[in-house]
């Protein structure tokens, strides 16, 4: 039985007789007990070689990037990546990532996995969880507000389709196969060109009233400090972003032909005391400052920090954490910190992550 909901039943004869064969067993999306009103869909007896994958697409500003993902393991098992070309407009971007789907799709049967479980998409932008509809975007993809994803999935794909934000869907995939597994609480970051959020309440993703929920990267760290792209001032994301990290790079004496955050874990290695290691320590501690406010709101399992920034490991993490120990309140302090595990496919495995999701009525 298909559990009803906003991913709507397919009407076709291949999938009406996936829906009458498959059984299905519900778990939370983040831990091993079932929350109370969000489920996942998690295939246990069904076809052989049928119906245990997950199709998972992520449409970001300069590529577009999909992939088969066993719903078991996470494991991507065919993968395809094409370039958004923006620049063409939110209609040829939504083309082709339906064509990118589809040969997907193609691949799967044709190669003997069998037919998609369902598809996931993760997306720039704000996101109506509930419509699957683009609420807003930035100039990043323009005309890509209004865009209704989830219908123009399934129409095209025959597949029950669930659509979110893209840092949404990083979570939502270290919670089901990443360094979140088993805790349904969590706080996740992504530290890239800017900063994204997620919030993980009681195993489910925490939307907020509007859709806007999680938006932690316009934390508010220093009331009259830097301006913000958000148009406020003193935003985390002008503190714990990729350029906020090269700007104190350079303020620190570091070299000006040095353009791009790349090398600064190699200057860092090599020179413990130099302006990389000083910058990746003190934006360290900007991140510690902004986990320290929402350990005390949220008490979460763990925090997971992803993006690129991540991959600066403990040089970035350890001064957060002695900040959250020295500033929390005690019954935070020991939060772990860990840094998101899902790796290159990451977006991917995030995408299809969603596709487990089905909500009741």
């Amino acid at each position: 039985m298909f559990l009803p909901g906003r991913l709507k039943r397919p009407r076709d004869s291949r999938t009406e007789l996936f829906f009458a064969s498959i059984r299905v067993e519900l778990r939370a999306p983040c831990a091993a007990t079932p929350a109370p009103s969000k489920w996942l869909l998690k295939t246990t007896t069904m076809p052989p070689k049928h119906h245990n994958y997950l199709l998972g697409i992520d449409i970001g500003g300069t590529k577009i990037a999909g992939g088969i993902v066993d719903a078991s393991t996470g494991a991507v098992l065919l993968q395809e990546r094409v370039a958004t070309l923006a620049a063409d407009g939110g209609a040829a971007v939504l083309a082709r990532a339906l064509s990118l789907a589809a040969r997907l799709r193609n691949a799967a049967r044709s190669q003997d996995i069998g037919e998609p479980a369902g598809v996931g998409v993760g997306a720039g932008g704000q996101i109506d969880p509930e419509t699957g509809v683009v609420v807003a975007a930035t100039d990043v993809l323009p005309g890509w507000a209004g865009t209704r994803l989830r219908d123009a999935f399934e129409e095209r794909l025959g597949l029950p389709a669930r659509v979110d934000n893209d840092v949404n869907a990083l979570a939502a995939g270290e919670c089901r196969w990443g360094a979140a597994q088993s805790a349904r609480n969590v706080v996740f970051l992504a530290l890239g060109t800017g900063v994204g959020g997620a919030l993980i309440v009681n195993g489910r993703l925490h939307h907020g009233a509007r859709g806007a929920g999680g938006e932690l990267g316009h934390l508010v760290v220093v009331p009259d400090g830097p301006p913000c792209t958000c148009g406020g001032n003193g935003c985390l994301e002008q503190y714990a972003s990729g350029p906020a990290l090269l700007a104190r790079f350079h303020a620190l004496g570091g070299d000006p032909a040095i353009t791009h955050g790349t090398p600064l874990a190699d200057l860092a290695a090599r020179e413990p005391n130099g302006p990389a290691a000083r910058a990746i320590a003190e934006t360290g501690k900007w991140l510690g400052l902004s986990l320290v406010s929402l350990a005390n709101v949220f008490g979460p399992d763990r925090f997971v920090i992803g993006g690129g920034l991540a991959s600066l490991g403990d040089r970035l993490l350890d001064p957060a954490r002695r900040v959250l120990t020295a500033r929390a309140l005690p019954g935070v302090r020991s939060v772990p910190i860990l840094p998101a595990a899902l790796g290159t496919s990451a977006s991917i495995v995030g995408a299809a992550a969603l596709a487990l999701e089905i909500t009741g009525d």
